[in-house]
């Protein structure tokens, strides 16, 4: 009788063990799904609040730019068609020139003062420094245009977000454009074959990715290796495509990737860069309700994420 009463305990413990084990792993299993949960949670905590961060901040640079490129463009625009009949009176004054020194006809007492007279002005060395510093005029007023044209690009809001467009399309259009600058590189795309469509500017579209493949070519040293793909990706309830660009480069700091978007920020030498490129496509990218994302370590290279939304077709368009 005694043995049963212990075998009946036993069995008992046994079974209350077990079912404490069972209530531990669920309960386990659940805290490890909700630690999963929480860190997604918290990740795209984290991204809705760089993105608010930039929204707010791109918003009162927008509004700047677009006061600054409106101020600028009057002065260049007049001093460039100043410089420009400034040019052409230069260019007068030295046919005066030679036509009075192709003039063997003329007497002694003009031509002698004349030549005097260019000899003490050292006319030659002036001639030649005057082309020169026009020629730097006009460099510099160039690219004065082209910082205003980028400016503006800044604020650009782009097309209709009304076409119908494929991504892949958009991309090769893109690289076709950049082919110069990534002769010396490996490309390798990779890209899915049914995409869904996306509406938007097709032209707004492939200027992100001229964008982002040039800033690609330039963070990678000497020959290195850019990868494109596309897929189909879901985010947060949403149907969209995300586009990778990838470049082998030499990466960036958590520092840079916070300023990457401002304009004006480079990390290109005094220059070579603007620093209004990784800007439009940022305010681009927003125009058409997507998001873009940095991962980039320093030493190992950057991989900058684009995702665009499928979206709704306009309520002009007719149905399919």
């Amino acid at each position: 009788m005694t043995a049963t009463n212990y075998e009946r305990a036993y069995q008992r413990e046994r079974a209350a063990r077990q079912e404490a084990e069972r209530l531990l792993t669920e309960k386990t299993r659940a805290l490890y799904d909700n630690v999963v949960l929480l860190e997604e949670t918290l990740k795209e905590l984290k991204r809705s609040q760089t993105q608010l961060i930039q929204a707010e901040k791109m918003s009162s640079v927008v509004q700047l730019a677009a006061g600054v490129a409106h101020e600028i463009n009057n002065p260049v625009g007049f001093s460039m068609s100043n410089a420009r009949l400034l040019s052409d009176y230069v260019k007068n004054i030295f046919l005066l020139d030679d036509f009075v020194l192709s003039q063997t006809n003329l007497p002694d007492t003009v031509l002698g003062p004349y030549h005097q007279k260019r000899k003490e002005l050292n006319f030659d060395e002036l001639r030649a420094d005057t082309e020169d510093l026009l020629e730097d005029t006009w460099t510099g007023l160039d690219r004065v245009k082209t910082i205003v044209a980028s400016l503006k690009q800044v604020t650009y809001e782009g097309g209709s977000i009304s076409q119908v467009c494929d991504l892949n399309q958009c991309i090769h259009a893109s690289l076709d454009s950049v082919s110069d600058k990534l002769n010396d590189k490996e490309v390798v795309t990779k890209f899915q074959q049914e995409i869904p469509t996306v509406y938007g500017d097709t032209a707004s579209l492939t200027q992100i990715f001229v964008h982002l493949l040039t800033n690609a070519a330039q963070a990678c040293v000497d020959k290195g290796k850019i990868q494109v793909s596309t897929h189909s990706f879901d985010h947060q309830g949403i149907k969209g495509v995300l586009t990778k660009v990838e470049d082998s480069g030499e990466g960036m700091t958590e520092k840079v990737i916070q300023k990457v978007f401002d304009p004006f920020f480079t990390t290109r030498p005094v220059g070579q860069g603007v620093g209004l490129g990784l800007s439009v496509t940022h305010n681009l990218v927003e125009k058409h309700s997507g998001f873009i994302e940095i991962n980039s370590k320093p030493g190992i290279g950057s991989c900058f994420n684009v995702f665009i939304p499928v979206g709704n077709p306009p309520q002009s368009m007719p149905d399919s």
